[in-house]
C-alpha cells in the first residue's frame, strides 16, 4: 500500500523549498524526474530516467511521494537514484537541478518551488484527441479568472514541451497557451519500446493471474467522464450470454481498463464469463507492457488507440455519447478514428470477429492517422531527448 506524507509536511516543505534554492548551487548534471503528480512510475519520464541511469555524466534522481516507489527504484538502480519528495535530501536535489521533467505540469511537484535556472520539461502522458485547459470543451470562451491562474501555475513555468508531430504541437500549443517554439518534436520516449518490440517475449499469463487460455487479447479502455459514469458495452441489444459464447468460440479475452479516476465492477461481467478480466492501473501500471500482446483495442475517445497504431493494432470505436461528450474533441472524430464505429451489439460482435479473422480492412486508414501523429517512427525518441539535454546542460559552466 502506498504511503504519503501528511499534507502539512508537504506544505511546509513547499514553503522551505524557495529558501533552499537561494543557497544551493546549480548542478547542470542533476536531472530530476517524476510522473503522475508525484505518485506514479510510468510514462515518458520513466523511460528517460532509466536511460539516464546508464549515462556517463548525468546524475538522474526520481522523486516520489510514494515510499514504495522510492524503495523499489533504490533497490534496482542504486540508493542515489531516488528520494522521497518532502525531505531535506529531496528538496536539495530539486534546488540544484539543471533540468526537471514531469508528465502533468508543475503540479507533479506539489507545493515545491522549481528553480528558474533549471530546464522545466513537460513530457506529457498521452496524445491530444480531446480538448481541455485553454482549448475549452465545446467553447471558444476564455476560462474563468480562477481557472486561468491554476493553468498558469501548472504550465507557464514550462520551458520545453515534448511533441511527436506538427499536429500534436499545434493542438498542445492551443490547449496550454505555450508558444510553438517551446516544443521539441523529438517523439515520445515511452513509445520507443513499442517500436523496438522489447516485449516480444512477454506473455499474457505473466501479466494476468486469472486469464483463461487465450488466442486473442482485446483491450477495452474508454476515456474518463466527469459529469457521467462510463457505460461499458453500451448497446440497447447487449446480450452478455451471447458475448460469453462468442468469446469462448474464438478464445478471446477482453481486458477492461478504466481511467485512473474511475472504476469498473469487474464482477458484474465475470458472472457471465471468465474471459472478461481487469487491466486497471493496479494490475497494469504501464500500458505499454500490454500493447504488444493485443489483437485489438476497443475505445471511444481515449488516445490509447493512437499509441496502438505504432503496432498497427486494429481498433473498434464506441462513441455512444459523441454529441454529449463533455470535453469535446480537438480534431474531427471521423478523420482520426480508423476503424468501425459501432452502435449495436451485433455490429460490435461482427467487428471483433473481423479482427480475429484478419478481415477488418482498415490498415491504410491506420497508416494515415499514424503519420499524422508520429513524425518519427524509428524508436529513437529517447536518444533525441537525451541529446537535447546534453547540448543544453553539459556545456554549462
Amino acid at each position: 500500500m502506498a504511503t504519503y506524507p501528511p499534507l502539512l509536511i508537504q506544505m511546509a516543505s513547499g514553503l522551505f523549498s524557495p529558501l533552499l534554492s537561494l543557497f544551493t548551487k546549480t548542478n547542470p548534471k542533476r536531472i530530476i524526474l517524476t510522473s503522475f503528480h508525484g505518485n506514479g512510475y510510468r510514462g515518458n519520464t520513466k523511460v528517460i530516467f532509466e536511460e539516464l541511469c546508464k549515462h556517463p555524466h548525468f546524475q538522474p534522481v526520481w522523486l516520489s511521494r510514494n515510499k514504495n516507489i522510492v524503495s523499489s527504484i533504490k533497490e534496482k538502480f542504486g540508493t542515489d537514484r531516488a528520494e522521497f519528495f518532502h525531505t531535506y535530501r529531496g528538496l536539495k536535489k530539486v534546488a540544484e537541478a539543471g533540468s526537471i521533467l514531469f508528465t502533468h505540469g508543475t503540479s507533479d511537484y506539489p507545493f515545491l518551488y522549481l528553480p528558474r535556472t533549471a530546464l522545466r520539461i513537460q513530457t506529457y502522458h498521452g496524445l491530444p484527441t480531446k480538448r481541455g485547459e485553454y482549448l475549452r470543451p465545446k467553447s471558444d470562451k476564455e476560462p474563468s479568472w480562477f481557472h486561468r491562474k491554476i493553468l498558469e501555475y501548472r504550465f507557464k513555468p514550462i520551458t520545453h514541451f515534448l511533441s511527436s508531430s506538427p499536429v500534436v504541437t499545434e493542438i498542445f500549443s492551443k490547449r496550454f497557451r505555450i508558444p510553438e517554439n517551446r516544443f521539441l518534436e523529438t517523439g515520445y520516449p515511452a513509445y520507443d519500446t513499442l517500436i523496438n518490440q522489447t516485449f516480444e517475449n512477454q506473455k499474457a499469463e505473466t501479466l494476468f493471474t486469472d486469464i483463461p487460455e487465450t488466442d486473442h487479447l482485446i483491450l477495452y479502455a474508454p476515456t474518463f467522464r466527469l459529469l457521467s459514469k462510463t457505460k461499458w458495452f453500451p448497446f440497447d441489444d447487449f446480450d452478455p450470454l451471447k458475448l460469453a459464447g462468442f468469446l469462448d468460440r474464438y478464445k478471446i479475452t477482453i481486458a477492461l481498463r478504466s481511467h485512473p479516476n474511475e472504476s469498473v465492477d469487474i464482477n458484474e461481467h465475470r458472472q457471465y464469463t471468465d474471459r472478461i478480466i481487469s487491466a486497471d492501473h493496479k494490475t497494469i501500471e504501464d500500458i505499454n507492457t500490454i500493447l504488444p500482446l493485443l489483437s485489438g483495442i476497443i475505445t471511444d475517445y481515449s488516445s490509447i488507440y493512437i499509441e496502438g497504431l505504432l503496432l498497427d493494432i486494429p481498433a473498434i470505436f464506441i462513441p455512444y455519447d459523441l454529441d454529449q461528450y463533455e470535453r469535446g474533441l480537438a480534431l474531427p472524430y471521423e478523420d482520426i478514428t480508423p476503424g468501425p464505429k459501432v452502435k449495436q451489439f451485433d455490429q460490435f460482435q461482427q467487428s471483433l470477429e473481423n479482427i480475429v479473422q484478419g478481415t477488418e480492412g482498415s490498415s491504410e486508414e491506420r497508416s494515415g492517422v499514424r503519420d499524422l501523429f508520429f513524425s518519427f517512427q524509428d524508436g529513437n525518441s529517447t536518444d533525441r531527448v537525451i541529446q537535447f539535454l546534453e547540448e543544453k546542460l553539459l556545456n554549462k559552466r
